[in-house]
């Protein structure tokens, strides 16, 4: 459970913080991010330090662990998309978490909820600056990161998988 905060939540300050330092995006964008990246990380703590607890509900927290950093990557992916297009990268950190406790069909499942909320706010935000929705380079450049979100993620439990059945056979 911790691994997020090891390793993505780092990564998501640094996408943020070049975000802020390359881009100077606006002030309240700057702070509600912050914000936001604070109240996920507390979150992620707290559940994962009181996964094993509540044993009996351990699989149903690490769902919904999944879903709020899914949630996180989204509303960091609506605020600071317009400033540092490697924001997308956020979409990885639900499904690639999930890949390390769940089946691989949830995982496909998690990947796709991803890269489908990284097209649909990617479409919000075309909408919203008045281009009138995407044009086919946006479309193209949207699936293809969509489309390596899911095979990273499959990869990612394809791996996981992996290093389990070694362990097991080394026993």
């Amino acid at each position: 459970m911790h691994i997020l905060n090891y390793y993505f939540t780092p990564f998501a300050v640094i996408l943020i913080l070049f975000a802020i330092f390359f881009s100077e995006p606006e002030r309240k964008v700057t702070y509600v991010s912050f914000a936001i990246l604070g109240a996920a990380f507390i979150a992620n703590f707290w559940l994962g330090r009181n996964v094993y607890r509540f044993m009996r509900w351990s699989r149903h927290i690490r769902a919904v662990t999944v879903w709020i950093n899914l949630a996180v990557s989204c509303a960091l992916f609506y605020l600071l998309s317009p400033y540092w297009a490697p924001m997308w990268l956020l979409f990885l950190t639900a499904p690639s978490a999930s890949a390390m406790y769940m089946k691989k069909w949830q995982v496909f499942l998690t990947a796709l909820a991803s890269a489908a909320s990284m097209i649909l706010l990617y479409y919000v935000r075309s909408r919203a600056y008045g281009e009138g929705g995407m044009g086919a380079q946006l479309w193209g450049m949207a699936l293809s990161q969509a489309v390596f979100i899911i095979f990273f993620s499959m990869f990612t439990a394809a791996m996981a998988e992996m290093i389990i059945k070694v362990r097991d056979s080394n026993r």
